[in-house]
């Protein structure tokens, strides 16, 4: 069953005024304490400011920099990690004797357990400071002490903050003493080797890659068109482990196989229509004779119910039943994958899946999947995109007019397309 104030669609409904008001409280309240945070840790990168004042810098590059240990940290959602490995495959690269460690949530760190060119992947959630009650729990500030701990024993000699104030943070408490970081996401003073400007400047049309790019650039890498691609390695126990699991549902091997996300975070409205979802499935399963298979954790189970009360047909549903990595696998596995603006999207491109990127109030030329096999679609309506980046992505309208734009024939149009040049190189 879908959760109160969501409407058959799958989509928010108009909030009563009671709860508008709420919403504004809370806003206020979390900007006026983040404008305090920010006030006293500006102090605090003035210090850093003036002890580090009047020293010689070397400059990153291969032939005068020649780096141990480098730390990367990228603390949000999972397709952002995605896209955040290009900058790791970037710098060990230009670097391939330093040993290069990856700081991510637990949520998302997961996804590149056992990567070959991470030499420790280290979990941690800054989130749990959100609420004032956390100051007060134990636990906490013990989990941030023994992360210092590990952080400074590593003895890093450049700290890379992909994204965000607490990577900032982070990046100065881990003790390196060189910092790249954009300069508007931090605090002044945190990063000693600041790039102008931060993501998603309004006006900028820059990819989020582009972004993470600009970062390896400033350590003194040389990126290239190619790098530009997200790569996730993915091990032969975890595709021998999807491949199983599979088969144990029913997918024979052989048969079209087509992923379909019908979940989406970060805001409701990046999710395409649940009827859309269930008249789409039953053609392909019907008419096309296609294996259709549901991916997600198990939160997702109540959108993927409301789908599954709609259709006739009944399609493989493993949400709740794959880790991250399992996930990754099984997407590889799929001869498509079909989804909203979601995590997934971006770890089916990263290992080469053919996707159907539905797109409705984000805008793909700044978060889009970057792969040769993806195929984005979106509507002309006026209002695209309008996703900014400041809250969920949810419409402003709350019509979502630009997802139910984009019909399941002209879906299905596309997987067809996509498909048959596999179907006939196969009976070639």
């Amino acid at each position: 069953m879908l959760q109160p104030g969501i409407d058959e669609y799958g989509y928010p409904t108009r909030p009563a005024s009671q709860r508008k008001l709420r919403n504004v409280l809370v806003h206020s309240i979390r900007d006026a304490l983040l404008k305090t945070i920010y006030s006293g840790l500006s102090v605090a990168g003035l210090a850093l400011r003036l002890k580090e004042a009047g020293k010689r810098k070397q400059p990153l590059n291969p032939a005068t920099f020649h780096p141990r240990r480098i730390l990367i940290l990228r603390l949000d959602l999972i397709g952002d990690l995605v896209m955040s490995t290009t900058v790791l495959r970037l710098l060990k690269r230009t670097y391939p004797d330093a040993e290069i460690d990856l700081m991510a949530t637990p949520s998302s760190a997961a996804l590149l357990r056992n990567d070959p060119d991470i030499a420790d992947l280290i979990s941690y959630d800054p989130n749990i400071w959100r609420r004032p009650r956390s100051l007060f729990q134990q636990k906490n500030w013990q989990e941030l002490r023994s992360l210092l701990k590990r952080l400074r024993d590593r003895h890093y000699d450049l700290a890379i903050s992909v994204y965000g104030p607490w990577a900032a943070i982070l990046s100065v408490l881990s003790g390196a003493p060189r910092r790249i970081g954009f300069a508007e996401e931090g605090y002044p003073g945190f990063m000693t080797d600041p790039i102008a400007g931060r993501h998603w400047r309004p006006g900028d049309r820059k990819h989020e890659v582009d972004y993470c790019l600009q970062l390896g650039r400033a350590a003194g890498a040389q990126p290239t068109e190619a790098d530009r691609i997200p790569h996730i390695f993915v091990e032969e126990q975890a595709r021998q482990e999807a491949r199983a699991l599979l088969q144990q549902h029913g997918w024979r091997p052989g048969t079209p196989l087509i992923a379909c996300h019908v979940s989406s975070h970060n805001g409701q409205s990046k999710r395409w229509p649940i009827p859309y979802w269930a008249a789409l499935v039953d053609r392909l399963i019907h008419d096309d004779g296609y294996t259709v298979v549901f991916t997600g954790t198990p939160q997702d189970q109540p959108i993927i119910e409301a789908v599954l009360q709609r259709m006739r047909e009944r399609p493989l549903n493993l949400a709740g039943k794959t880790n991250l990595i399992q996930l990754a696998a099984l997407l590889q596995q799929a001869d498509i994958l079909i989804t909203g603006d979601s995590g997934p999207m971006h770890i089916g491109a990263a290992v080469g899946t053919n996707v159907i990127a539905i797109h409705g109030p984000t805008d793909p030329t700044l978060s889009g999947p970057i792969s040769p096999r993806a195929t984005v679609l979106t509507s002309d309506i006026w209002c695209r995109p309008c996703y900014t980046a400041e809250g969920p992505a949810d419409c402003r309208f709350f019509t979502t007019q630009c997802m139910k734009d984009i019909s399941p024939a002209r879906v299905r149009h596309v997987v067809h397309a996509r498909l048959q040049p596999a179907a006939n190189e196969a009976n070639a």
